[in-house]
């Protein structure tokens, strides 16, 4: 965490949290369309479809594309400070202040509101109740 990161209060991350769950939703999303996209491409590579170069090329840059939305939907969240932790629970860490210190509001996609942070040398496991 940077000292010139965003700095959220909970009432504010929490009214984040449609934004971030529709960003964690929507990168699942796409990074399912990218792994067909690249399934297909491999296919393609080795022998396993016809089509000559338009379709190689077609793929390529279908996948580019794809590429391209994930890591907009990555960007958009970082610009705000949000730090993805691991993509396949949602877990991200929120920029916030503790008693005067730096932390982390600590929030997955299963849990129904923000009710958790930890210290910036500390993970998800040692998360705590607000």
């Amino acid at each position: 965490m940077d000292d010139d990161d965003p700095i959220y209060t909970v009432e504010q991350a929490r009214a984040m949290l449609p934004l971030i769950r529709g960003s964690i939703l929507q990168l699942a999303v796409e990074r399912r369309r990218v792994d067909d996209a690249h399934d297909a491409l491999h296919h393609r590579l080795h022998g396993g479809g016809g089509g000559g170069p338009r379709e190689q090329a077609r793929l390529e840059a279908v996948n580019t594309e794809l590429r391209a939305r994930v890591r907009d939907l990555l960007d958009h969240l970082e610009s705000l400070g949000i730090v993805i932790r691991d993509l396949d629970e949602g877990l991200v860490d929120i920029p916030t202040l503790r008693d005067g210190e730096r932390a982390w509001l600590c929030w997955r996609l299963s849990d129904p509101t923000l009710d958790y942070w930890h210290t910036t040398h500390e993970g998800f496991s040692s998360r705590r109740q607000l």
